[in-house]
């Protein structure tokens, strides 16, 4: 029975005429791989009528996959050794292994020809405690192992230590049933409380987590079949950017199928996430992993509650960004195909969409959307968004519908669409969108404005009322690499006269930087009409300029060359309130009142002129300021006097900062007392 037994036997016998104890020692002992070192076998009490036959070994070691485990100082009180069998019961012992060592406990073992055993009984460990019996039979071998409130922070010393653990507790049941050095079968039952934890790059962490998991898996012939169900039922979980904040929600993943060595295949016949009050997300598919992983999935989810859904997962998300603070509504079915690892076709379904904006940028009121998307650029399927509301910065846009086409990485507007917008409309020809490699779309737009009221738009915008429309063809509209830009122009019928807006561009406009360029072109307006809309004094005449190299940031303006004045062939009556003089003579910067002018001013409401003009070269935070016309070394005419009674108006100072001056025309704007230099 033993393939080695070393040195000698010895029989004790004490000074007294009785036999006290009879003992065996032998150096090693190896039965069924398992191996037994300094083991000491004695019959003990003699003289009694009860004899007693006990066991003392130094070291057992295990077979594998144990042999990372030594029981040591092992002393069973009951042993039996015989008929090719040695069973030690009652026994006690200490594990030593590579990660741990154990206070002593309670174990036995049995070990004969075909069948080797051993249990573990109530070690304390970890602040738990474990049991454990493991079988072995003629090859076969089984493992239970159990464990109750076991200090997961110890356990991640030993295994994860790369991991910052606080806190938390697990109860397990392990079973595992091989043949020799092969696994056939594991079910794995656990139920984590109050695990906290954080990694080192501190974008994974737990705060007082609940969690509960199963998991079973089945080798039949060279196939696994699987089997999982985890239920996160309390805490706080983070996975940057999401964070989740659970009380009491039992939140659900199972999943089933098969994987198969040989290839390297895993099959999942179905996956399921449940989060009650919102929705499920299911799947199926394969992911092949070897030589390199290839996946075909099919996933569909449906959200029933879109509100919950934003509260729940999407704030955390953004609440840095620009769309901090949104409120979304509506419910969402989705599906998506993947095949070799790429998004192959796909779908959503979305019903009475609201979207509210805080910064009151966009408000939508019953959307629906239906789109059907495709990698094959011969999908014959249409998508279609519809709402009965959307304003867009505060800009009413009615009850409108879009039939839209989706293929491959291209959104393309399959009918021109008009929309009916403040007395008039916008016609959309063409719209085009095109994801491109460095994640930044490219959008083609080309449509006209045809008659929008400023009246009404102003009103919208809560600014002062203007009386005109907006009309224009626009060419082409292009945005790429967060860059807007417009081909053509738009042009504003305005105080009877015309504005054109040229060359325009914008960057960043969903951002919190925004940058804006253009040129502008100013006709013939009509000065009575104009002043009448501000609180600037009465003027007659006409007014063209231009703003060239218009730059601004974050809308403000960061540099331009602006001029304003008399256009030379206007033969218009030319009148100017003292109101208006007054005004005029605050921004030029120094600009003043004639000494011969300046004694009429309260003998007459309104002057003559010749002409006025006012321009600015903004650089660098400063105005350099020009006028009509230079008056020598004394400065440049604002107003020059034209007919009776005529008067003037004097600029001497050429620069001026930015923001003195933009403080000057607010404050015209906002009060009646002007001060004269």
């Amino acid at each position: 029975m033993a393939k080695y037994i070393f040195l000698w036997l010895i029989i004790s016998i004490p000074n007294s005429y009785a036999l006290e104890k009879v003992s065996l020692k032998l150096a090693r002992l190896e039965m069924q791989s398992w191996q037994l070192h300094g083991i000491e076998i004695a019959l003990e009490d003699m003289s009694q009528q009860n004899q007693q036959l006990g066991v003392s070994i130094e070291k057992l070691v295990l077979p594998k996959p144990f042999n990372d485990l030594k029981l040591l100082n092992i002393r069973c009180k009951q042993f039996e050794w015989g008929n090719n069998k040695i069973h030690c019961q009652q026994g006690t012992a200490a594990i030593k292994s590579k990660r741990f060592d154990s206070p002593r406990f309670k174990f036995s073992f049995l070990i004969s020809e075909p069948q080797a055993q051993f249990k573990i009984q109530q070690l304390k460990l970890l602040k738990g405690t474990f049991n454990l019996h493991a079988d072995a039979k003629l090859g076969d071998w089984s493992i239970k192992l159990n464990g109750k409130k076991v200090g997961l922070k110890l356990l991640q010393q030993l295994f994860l230590p790369e991991l910052q653990l606080s806190s938390g507790l697990i109860n397990f049941d392990l079973s595992a049933k091989g043949y020799q050095q092969n696994l056939s079968r594991i079910q794995l039952k656990s139920d984590i409380k109050q695990l906290s934890l954080q990694t080192e790059d501190g974008t994974k962490a737990t705060e007082a987590l609940a969690l509960s998991a199963n998991f079973s898996a089945q080798k039949y012939k060279k196939i696994w079949s699987w089997e999982q169900h985890s239920l996160f039922s309390q805490g706080m979980l983070y996975i940057e950017p999401l964070y989740l904040e659970n009380k009491n929600t039992q939140i659900s993943l199972s999943s089933k199928g098969y994987f198969t060595p040989n290839n390297q295949q895993l099959i999942i016949d179905t996956a399921r996430f449940n989060h009650p009050t919102i929705g499920f997300i299911k799947a199926y598919g394969d992911i092949t992993l070897k030589p390199k992983v290839q996946s075909n999935i099919t996933a569909y989810a449906h959200i029933k509650n879109l509100e919950t859904t934003s509260k729940v997962y999407l704030n955390s998300m953004i609440e840095t960004t620009s769309f901090e603070g949104m409120v979304l509504t509506g419910s969402l079915e989705a599906g998506l195909n993947i095949k070799n690892n790429q998004p192959d076709k796909g779908y959503l379904i979305a019903n009475k969409l609201q979207f509210k904006d805080p910064k009151q940028r966009f408000d939508l009121r019953d959307g629906v959307i239906s789109l059907n998307w495709s990698k094959d650029k011969n999908h014959p399927q249409s998508s279609t968004i519809s709402w009965r509301q959307l304003d867009v910065f505060s800009i009413p846009l009615p009850r409108s519908y879009l039939t839209l086409s989706l293929k491959d990485k291209h959104i393309s507007l399959l009918k021109p669409l008009e929309i009916p917008l403040l007395g008039g409309n916008i016609q959309i020809k063409k719209f085009d969108w095109e994801a491109m490699k460095d994640n930044s779309p490219k959008v083609v737009f080309s449509g006209k404005i045809n008659d929008i009221s400023l009246e009404k738009l102003t009103e919208v915008l809560d600014a002062k009322p203007l009386i005109g429309n907006i009309s224009g063809d626009i060419p082409a509209v292009q945005y790429e690499a967060g860059k807007l830009s417009l081909d053509g122009g738009l042009k504003i019928n305005l105080f009877d006269g015309e504005i054109k807006i040229n060359q325009l561009a914008a960057a960043g406009l969903m951002t919190d930087f925004p940058q804006f360029y253009s040129d502008i072109e100013i006709n013939n307006l009509d000065l009575d009409l104009l002043t009448q809309r501000f609180e600037f004094g009465g003027m007659q005449g006409r007014l063209s300029g231009y703003v060239r190299d218009l730059y601004m940031e974050n809308w403000k303006p960061i540099q331009f060359f602006a001029w304003l004045g008399t256009p030379e062939d206007d033969d218009s009556s030319h009148e100017i309130s003292q109101k208006a003089v007054e005004n005029l003579a605050s921004i030029g910067g120094g600009g003043a009142v004639d000494l011969i002018s300046r004694t009429f001013l309260g003998l007459f409401d309104n002057f003559g002129y010749d002409k006025i003009g006012l321009g600015c070269y903004l650089h660098q935070g400063v105005c350099q300021l020009m006028g009509a016309e230079a008056a020598g070394k004394r400065g440049f005419y604002i107003v020059k006097g034209g007919g009776l009674p005529r008067i003037d108006v004097m600029g001497y100072n050429t620069r001026i900062d930015w923001e003195v001056l933009w403080e000057r025309l607010s404050r015209i704007s906002q009060t009646n007392e002007v001060e004269i230099e």
